[in-house]
């Protein structure tokens, strides 16, 4: 184990006193000096280290160094004799003295470089004085005639403006009423359109039952239809009735075919419908019951209110038949409300033709409106914009004459400083070129000089 301390002071004292085994069972080793090769090493790569930027100088310093180290050493002896005062000169303090160094350097080289800039800024900123009052007066002059045209524009752009106005209250006034007389209409023939939907709309439980009850039908419900060999008077009424809705009339040569079918809408309907369920199905679900032709409608209404055809009888013989009669009752609704709703549409499609008109009456006077408005914008951009100009060519204006007049305020108050400035720039130049060695001496004086009398100092 090897413990390193430093003589220097009380406290190496006071380790002893508290802990004697640091001499008793203790090699101790005096390392009091080191050698110049050590000093000039240590400088140097501590120099390096601190980035000072000493360049060509850097060789002159870490010598110097060494060279104040050594020459501390020997005058501590000469202390000793004539004054028998102990100077303990340690690497310690070789440390101390290059840091102090780069400290002390950097410090002086930031305070003057920044008196220096000061005051080089400061004789710029007179030198430049004197050039922007002759560019400044030119540019004044320059810009007043520019001021004075632009300040006629304004004013006659404003007066355009003015006309243009009056002439777009004018026009907005026509389309305001325009709208009005358009909005009444669109309102009333809105209004007869809700009345002929809620009217449409009492046959929708009706439709809803119909589809659901199809949705619900299964193909199977038909081949049993279809394999009857007896039909029932409901199952032939529910065929009659299909055949109807579904455009079907019966040949002379199908009537009495099967018995029970005096008619021959069983066979038509076995032949033609039942004979392909899943398209007798999708033709019932989309089916145009807004053209139910007349002729339809009386023959199926007379079978849907027939005895032969209730609802009891229907179920008893097939749920297809169930089916059939629903949606075939739920057209017959739809088109018997079509009668009071389609007299209203004709109405609100005669209206909304007359509305068309109306609206493009409208849309013509919008445009002509839009194009005087649009002007307007142009106009008022124009205005904006000029007037922007004068703002901005015054504001130059007033710039100008407050830079010129700082300017001469300038001139004026440091015209005697001048020469003062030039003089102490010069003097700081010198300073800076002799920071290197001041610094070294000062930092050598740091951290040697303290335990010292002024003689030896």
């Amino acid at each position: 184990m090897i413990l390193a301390m430093s003589p220097l002071g009380e406290v190496f004292r006071a380790r002893l006193r508290k802990f004697p085994s640091l001499v008793n069972n203790c090699t101790i080793d005096w390392f009091a000096e080191w050698p110049e090769e050590a000093l000039l090493g240590v400088g140097r790569g501590q120099i390096e280290a601190k980035d000072l930027a000493l360049e060509e100088s850097m060789d002159a310093c870490v010598q110097m160094f060494t060279f104040i180290h050594q020459s501390v050493e020997r005058k501590s002896i000469e202390f000793k004799d004539q004054l028998n005062r102990q100077n303990y000169v340690t690497p310690t303090s070789f440390l101390e003295q290059l840091s102090s160094y780069a400290v002390i350097l950097r410090q002086k080289r930031k305070s003057i470089s920044f008196s220096k800039g000061r005051l080089e800024k400061g004789l710029i900123v007179l030198e430049k004085a004197g050039v922007e009052i002759a560019a400044l007066q030119e540019h004044i002059n320059k810009m007043a005639p520019e001021l004075a045209v632009t300040k006629k524009d304004v004013a006659a752009t404003m007066a355009n403006l003015a006309v243009e106005k009056a002439d777009a209250d004018q026009e907005k006034e026509i389309v305001a009423k325009d709208e009005a007389i358009a909005s009444a209409q669109e309102e009333e023939a809105d209004i007869m359109s809700k009345d002929a939907q809620r009217e449409l709309n009492k046959a929708t439980p009706l439709l809803e039952e119909a589809a659901k009850v199809l949705n619900e039908l299964k193909k199977d419900d038909f081949y049993v239809l279809q394999g009857i060999k007896k039909p029932t008077p409901a199952v032939v009424l529910g065929m009659e009735v299909s055949c109807h809705m579904m455009g079907l009339k019966p040949k002379k040569k199908d009537i009495n075919q099967i018995e029970g079918d005096t008619g021959g809408y069983f066979f038509t309907g076995k032949a033609n419908l039942l004979n392909n369920p899943g398209k007798f199905m999708a033709d019932m679900k989309e089916y145009d019951k807004e053209h139910i032709p007349e002729k339809t409608v009386k023959a199926v209404n007379a079978i849907i209110t027939s005895e032969d055809f209730t609802m009891e009888k229907v179920k008893s013989a097939s749920q297809a038949l169930v089916a059939i009669l629903k949606w075939s009752s739920a057209m017959m609704s739809y088109h018997e409300l079509l009668k009071i709703v389609n007299p209203k549409r004709a109405l609100v499609k005669e209206m909304n033709e007359k509305l068309t008109v109306v609206r493009k009456s409208l849309a013509e006077k919008r445009a002509k409106l839009k194009a005087v408005e649009e002007k307007i914008d142009s106009l008022e951009r124009m205005f904006r914009e000029k007037k922007e100009l004068e703002e901005k060519l015054q504001k130059q204006i007033d710039d100008c004459m407050k830079k010129l007049d700082r300017a001469n305020k300038i001139i004026a108050g440091l015209a005697g400083e001048k020469s003062s400035w030039n003089e102490t720039v010069k003097k700081l130049t010198l300073q800076m070129e002799n920071i290197i060695g001041n610094c070294l001496v000062a930092a050598g004086m740091m951290a040697y000089g303290g335990p010292f009398t002024a003689v030896f100092r």
